[in-house]
C-alpha cells in the first residue's frame, strides 16, 4: 500500500511547489516605473483594487472532494479537508467507502502524517518542507484555495500594493510579487473577471514557467472568489508527478474538529525516509 504515503506526500511537495523549493535571494529591485500598478483599458479601474475586491474573510471550512495523482504509483482517493485560518490544515484520505486511511496535519510549527495501514506516522517540524522560506500555514492555504498571497505576508492585503507589480495584458491580468528566492520570481494570473488562474514560479530572465499550479472552478463563496480545482505539475526525485485536487461545496465558519491524535501503537518514521519512497 505504498501509494498511500506517496499520496499523503504529494500533497505537501506540491503545496510547497511555490515555496519549499525556493532560497530567498533578496528583493528584486525593479524600475521605479515598474512598481505602481496599471490600468485597464479605459484607464478608469486600478487592477489592483480589482483584484483586492474579489478576496473575503473567513475563520474556518470544511469540505469534500477528491485527490488523483499520477506518477510513479497512480492513486485517487476521496477526501475531507478542515482548516482554521492561519492556525492548521487537516486533510482525511477515505479511498473506499468513507473509511480514513491516512491524515495529514500541517500546523504552524508542526508536521503529521499518519498511515492506518501500516501503523505508521511521522512527526516533523514544518521547518522540514519550507527550506528556511518563510512560508506560513496561510500562504499554504491561499495556494489550496487560489487566493493571491505575498510568501511570509500573508493574503494580498492593501498595503501589500508597493510590493507588487500588476500588468494587464489582453483578456488577463498578472500580479508578481517583487521579491524573488534564488532566482526565481512567481506570479498570479487572472482572468478578466478577475478570477485566478495560475500560479507561475518562473526562472528570473525566462518567461516559461519551471511550476505551474493551475486553477478552476473559482466560485463566488462568503470567503471571495475560491477555486475548487486545483492542478499542480512537480519533479520530486527526477520523477515527474501531477497531481488534482477537487473539491465539493465548502461549508464556511463552522466549529471544525481538527484531529491532532496519533496512536500509540503506530511506528514513528522519519520525513526523509518517507520521501525516499519517491
Amino acid at each position: 500500500m505504498k501509494k498511500i504515503n506517496i499520496a499523503i506526500l504529494i500533497i505537501l511537495v506540491a503545496s510547497m511547489t511555490a515555496c519549499g523549493t525556493f532560497k530567498k535571494s533578496g528583493a528584486v529591485k525593479p524600475d521605479i516605473n515598474t512598481t505602481t500598478t496599471t490600468t485597464t483599458d479605459d484607464g478608469t479601474k486600478d487592477q489592483f483594487a480589482s483584484i483586492m475586491s474579489t478576496l473575503g474573510e473567513w475563520q474556518t471550512l470544511q469540505t469534500s472532494g477528491n485527490i488523483s495523482l499520477k506518477g510513479g504509483n497512480n492513486f485517487s482517493s476521496s477526501i475531507q479537508v478542515r482548516m482554521i485560518r492561519n492556525e492548521a490544515i487537516f486533510i482525511s484520505l477515505r479511498p473506499v467507502f468513507g473509511i480514513e486511511v491516512g491524515k495529514l496535519l500541517i500546523t504552524a510549527d508542526s508536521l503529521y502524517a499518519v498511515d492506518k495501514v501500516h501503523k505508521r506516522y511521522i512527526a516533523e517540524k514544518v521547518s522540514i518542507l519550507t527550506s528556511g522560506i518563510p512560508v506560513t500555514v496561510s500562504d499554504v492555504q491561499d495556494m489550496f484555495l487560489g487566493r493571491p498571497f505575498i510568501i511570509g505576508k500573508g493574503t494580498l492585503k492593501p498595503e501589500h500594493k508597493p510590493m507588487v507589480t500588476v500588468t494587464a495584458e489582453h483578456n488577463t491580468v498578472v500580479l508578481t510579487p517583487n521579491e524573488s528566492y534564488k532566482g526565481y520570481g512567481y506570479s498570479f494570473t487572472f482572468d478578466k473577471s478577475n478570477r485566478i488562474t495560475s500560479l507561475d514560479i518562473v526562472p528570473q530572465g525566462s518567461t516559461t514557467a519551471a511550476y505551474q499550479v493551475k486553477f478552476g472552478g473559482v466560485k463566488t463563496t462568503t470567503a471571495g472568489n475560491i477555486a475548487h480545482d486545483i492542478n499542480v505539475d512537480a519533479t520530486v526525485e527526477k520523477k515527474k508527478m501531477s497531481f488534482s485536487l477537487n473539491y465539493k461545496d465548502i461549508d464556511w465558519n463552522k466549529q471544525v474538529k481538527v484531529d491532532r491524535s496519533i496512536p500509540s501503537n503506530y511506528k514513528r518514521m522519519s520525513a526523509s525516509s518517507l520521501f525516499s519512497l519517491f
